[in-house]
């Protein structure tokens, strides 16, 4: 039996052709019989012999924000990576595609006294503010076929039974860039669009590396003045060589601190038992930090190992310092500015937004920094309690619709009804936002670096 499993052929096979259609032209009578994966053409022996039946996924960048799987759940229960204090969650039915959310003001000015200041005529009333928050509609779907040659041919794979994680990983990482739009661009783009069509500014609240705190960006209502206003920040805050300045270091994490807590007033959350921030560090300023005070934090600073285990929990915690909880965030945003900042005098302010799209579309801009040919800053966030507003009208859920041709094929889609927005901003009860107040976030802005190595 041994020697038959190796005989030699005695004759070259022409033409032939092995059962399942795997043609073996090159056989020769030196060519050993039956044969071996070793000794068949790889392109058709590896489909003959070893068929791999489990369809791989290519790998995504980790979200601070959601779960991104293969197999992530279509509910809107996803775990939610930062604190779910950071995340104001709203529900209702369908219907009116906004609510408004007040606040009251405290009682303000001085208080009368002694026995020559009467009250009467001096009485004060509490003024309100107000944030509206919205949602939309939107979706993804698939094409698929139930019988046929491509049917079959990709069958085999599974590729059918993996619709429903395609389409749950699309939504997820999709969830991942609008928490991001929101946080800096105010609303993420489903709000966009016909039904809400609310136009994208950005967070008022900034704090831009290298700047004191009263050189930040003044908030504006008018875009275009508002984007000057940072545009003429970040140029101040490029100093040095390539903007290296504008980097993070320990100072910067230090007054953040303060700025966030008694400047801008940012509501904290509770993690392992103190009041804290979020701080998403994009992850060039993370792995500066870790070269640039390396044994330097002292006991200003605190490793994983000296954490909560609920604050060790969170995915790509680096550390603590003070009230700042530091997580390495791999999404970070990106804006481009014109170069040498040409136009901040002008009313036509030019910034390139860029975030990582679902399915590793990736085009924000990674190169280093130069005011002359690159203006490109990373863009972190520090979040607070309800740093994000996120409304839930219908969960997300799948629809399949049958098409002609007997039923071969077939599109299937997920559909929600959401919306993504900056939480904790409210407004005057006036026609004008010039008094818009942000007590959830900041936008954290550096200038990109470089991760060369220099003697």
């Amino acid at each position: 039996m041994a020697t038959n499993l190796v005989q030699n052929g005695t004759n070259t096979l022409a033409t032939p052709v092995l059962p399942g259609g795997i043609t073996n032209a090159n056989i020769t009578t030196t060519t050993n019989r039956p044969y071996s994966l070793s000794t068949m053409d790889v392109s058709t022996g590896l489909t003959y012999d070893a068929i791999n039946r489990k369809l791989q996924l290519e790998s995504v960048l980790d979200s601070v924000f959601v779960d991104i799987g293969a197999d992530v759940s279509l509910s809107v229960s996803n775990k939610i990576m930062v604190p779910d204090a950071c995340i104001m969650r709203l529900s209702g039915e369908s219907g009116a595609k906004s609510q408004i959310l007040p606040l009251e003001n405290p009682l303000a000015g001085p208080g009368r006294g002694g026995t020559a200041e009467p009250q009467s005529g001096y009485e004060r009333q509490s003024t309100l503010e107000y944030m509206k928050v919205y949602y939309n509609e939107y979706s993804q779907g698939v094409v698929g076929e139930k019988w046929g040659i491509n049917y079959n041919q990709l069958d085999v794979f599974k590729y059918y039974a993996g619709e429903q994680p395609r389409l749950s990983r699309w939504f997820a990482e999709d969830e991942d860039k609008q928490y991001h739009q929101a946080l800096l661009q105010r609303v993420a783009w489903p709000l966009t669009k016909t039904g809400t069509a609310i136009a994208q500014t950005f967070n008022s609240n900034w704090f831009i590396a290298n700047l004191d705190p009263a050189s930040q960006p003044t908030y504006s209502s008018t875009l275009n003045t508002f984007m000057q206003n940072i545009d003429v920040a970040f140029d101040a805050a490029d100093t040095g060589t390539a903007g290296v300045n504008a980097n993070i270091d320990l100072d910067y994490l230090v007054y953040l601190d303060n700025y966030a807590r008694n400047t801008k007033r940012i509501r904290p959350v509770t993690i392992g038992g103190k009041q804290s921030y979020v701080v998403l560090l994009p992850s060039s300023q993370y792995y500066k930090l870790l070269r640039t005070t390396a044994g330097q934090l002292g006991e200003v600073w605190q490793n994983i190992t000296k954490l909560t285990d609920e604050e060790q929990n969170f995915p790509g915690i680096v550390g603590r310092v003070m009230s700042l909880v530091l997580v390495e965030d791999t999404r970070y945003p990106t804006i481009t500015c014109t170069n040498s900042y040409s136009d901040k005098a002008s009313g036509a302010v030019a910034m390139n937004v860029e975030y990582v799209e679902p399915g590793n579309q990736d085009s924000r801009n990674h190169s280093v920094y130069a005011a002359s040919s690159n203006a490109s800053w990373d863009i972190g966030f520090l979040m607070g309690a309800g740093a994000i507003a996120d409304w839930t009208s219908k969960p997300l859920h799948f629809e399949v619709d049958e098409t002609p041709e007997y039923g071969k094929v077939y599109g299937k889609a997920a559909f929600t009804e959401r919306g993504i927005q900056l939480g904790c901003t409210y407004d005057t009860d006036t026609s004008s936002n010039l008094n818009l107040k942000n007590f959830g976030s900041i936008v954290l802005a550096f200038t990109a670096a470089s991760m060369a190595i220099t003697a």
